[in-house]
């Protein structure tokens, strides 16, 4: 999905995902859009005092909390409010999670595997699993939560997990079919969904009961009281079935005893609330960034975002259409220059939009370095002559000066920043750029329509590496392919990767896949955005956010006895 990124100012309250296209691609991503007033940042310190307890290890102890904006339910499967979403791992549980390089490992289910064909694939189920209420969790409760998900009527966050499924049915107790209307090897990366109980909700009508604010699951924290705005409890769930996942000390996770998760207002300070001690975990916006970096009164943690942000070329552009045009910009566009002037600490260079530093692409070197020289002697074995600073070219019998625009949207401080930056880069390669200001709406119907020569733009990119939404030659004109690049090695290479369930394999056609594409330079890829979470320092215990989860390991989060 193409989004625009709102001005600074405007980015402390929201973050707004706007949409081209519903493609397979946003699959089980869940865009955790923030709500949060700045507060005041001028603080020396957050002394509570938790340096001078001794820290003897985990114990059994203590409330973690949390906060939320009004819940429009508790049914996970049902909320469009982030913070429920965020939240539902705590109760809830999915068939498969992934874990910080993006690889799926198993939760409620032990094993799966795929048809020779790809296209069915089967889940095993763990045993001795139980709801909240000492039910047995059952393959027939994946089958209900699938069928609620896929269901016209229901507008679920998760529906886009499904648009590849043909049919799904519960064979046993134990086990789960997926049939697919294509081969997808990323299909138990999309098996995130939490899963909803058959039983509690039958004869219901699911989105009307008020068993959605009263929910239960089969997750380390049980549901335990929901007063309308004021808070949401959870009590530790002593049955957990996975208490003693890998502990040497004898003591069950989770170790936290209780979550409190707060209602506030839209207008109320959430940062005020984390200096008060109200809150123990907040993600902060880029804005506050700078008054919180270095300090050693709280816990801060990095990790990279979904947002992607690239330079779309226009391969239509009689000057573009040139690789060698493209690849003299690569090599004259300084990213980490960018970043370390722009976003200092705020964003990783990346050539495509797969995550850094994970299993398919474990790293975050991008191809091309800055290298001015090397551009001006590309652009001259390409029959490009330089004068007066500015390269031209005979094209079509007319001299052609190597003169582009760059499209912009106008109230996005950032990438306005950005495009100067490029402009004075590629000035200094002979390359002449005139920064097109338009409103976001203009800069969506350029790009949709092929009325740009270049764009700033970008993307949020989601749980599954498939690029294909970008470099796919059938997503010319109905998807992201705004560069209308199309290349049938590319092409078989996507395919392969769908059709290919060896990860090793997979990976290596990623490798030739991303050769290809940097070498064709269809679009120039900048950067991901980081985002930040903070942690009140009372806590103690491993933090390792990603995009696919705030609170990964919270089960092992401690609070020391004071």
């Amino acid at each position: 999905m193409i989004r625009e990124r709102y001005t600074l100012r405007k980015r402390a309250l929201l973050v707004v995902v706007l949409v081209i296209a519903s493609i397979v691609f946003s699959a089980c991503s869940i865009d955790l859009s923030r709500l949060l007033e700045e507060g005041n940042n001028d603080y020396d310190f957050l002394n509570n005092g938790m340096d001078d307890v001794l820290d003897t290890g985990p114990v059994k102890n203590g409330v973690l909390n949390l906060f939320s904006t009004e819940p429009d339910t508790l049914n996970p499967i049902l909320t469009s409010n982030a913070y429920v979403k965020e939240y539902s791992c705590f109760v809830f549980e999915s068939l498969v999670r992934l874990d910080g390089n993006q690889k799926a490992v198993p939760l409620l289910a032990e094993s799966w595997e795929g048809s020779d064909d790809g296209l069915v694939w089967t889940f095993y189920l763990k045993e001795n699993i139980y709801w909240h209420d000492g039910i047995p969790f059952s393959a027939e409760d994946v089958e209900f939560t699938a069928s609620v998900i896929m269901n016209a009527g229901v507008n679920s966050p998760y529906k886009t997990c499904f648009e590849n499924v043909e049919s799904f049915l519960a064979q046993d107790s134990r086990t789960f079919k997926v049939l697919l209307k294509s081969p997808n090897s990323f299909t138990p990366e999309l098996m995130t969904f939490p899963v909803i109980p058959k039983h509690y909700f039958l004869g219901e009508d699911i989105l009307t009961t008020p068993k959605n604010n009263s929910p239960i699951g089969t997750g380390p924290y049980k549901f335990a009281e929901y007063r309308q705005g004021e808070y949401i409890r959870l009590t530790c769930n002593e049955n957990w079935w996975n208490k003693d996942d890998g502990i040497e000390n004898g003591i069950d996770l989770p170790y936290i005893q209780e979550v409190n998760i707060k209602i506030y207002g839209k207008n109320q300070s959430v940062m005020n609330a984390f200096h008060s001690q109200q809150v123990d975990v907040i993600t902060l916006d880029r804005t506050n960034w700078t008054g919180y970096s270095g300090r050693s009164d709280i816990i801060l943690k990095k990790y990279v975002s979904n947002e992607f942000e690239f330079v779309a070329f226009n391969l239509s552009n009689k000057i573009l259409k040139e690789r060698e045009v493209r690849t003299a910009i690569a090599y004259a566009v300084d990213r980490e220059q960018i970043i370390s002037s722009i976003l200092p600490g705020e964003a990783v260079a990346s050539d495509l939009p797969v995550i850094p530093d994970t299993w398919l692409n474990d790293t975050n070197v991008v191809s091309y370095e800055r290298d001015v020289e090397k551009a001006k002697q590309i652009l001259s074995d390409a029959g490009w002559k330089e004068s007066n600073g500015i390269f031209y070219k005979r094209i079509n019998g007319v001299n052609t000066p190597l003169s582009l625009e760059l499209m912009v949207n106008d109230d996005n401080e950032v990438r306005l920043s950005v495009a100067e930056m490029i402009k004075e880069q590629l000035k200094e390669a002979g390359i002449e750029i005139e920064i097109k200001k338009v409103k976001w709406e203009d800069e969506l119907n350029g790009v949709q329509s092929g009325k740009f020569d270049m764009a700033l733009i970008g993307c949020t990119v989601a749980s599954i590496p498939d690029i294909s939404f970008l470099y796919s030659s059938a997503q010319i004109g109905t998807g992201l392919n705004i560069s209308g690049y199309s290349n049938e090695e590319v092409d078989r290479y996507l395919t392969l990767i769908l059709k290919e369930k060896d990860p090793s394999m997979k990976k290596a056609y990623f490798i030739n896949m991303k050769e290809i594409i940097n070498r064709d330079v269809p679009c120039l890829g900048l950067y991901f955005y980081n985002n930040m979470v903070i942690y009140n320092k009372r806590l103690r215990g491993e933090f390792n956010p990603s995009i696919w989860g705030k609170y990964y390991d919270f089960t092992r989060w401690y609070i020391p006895v004071e």
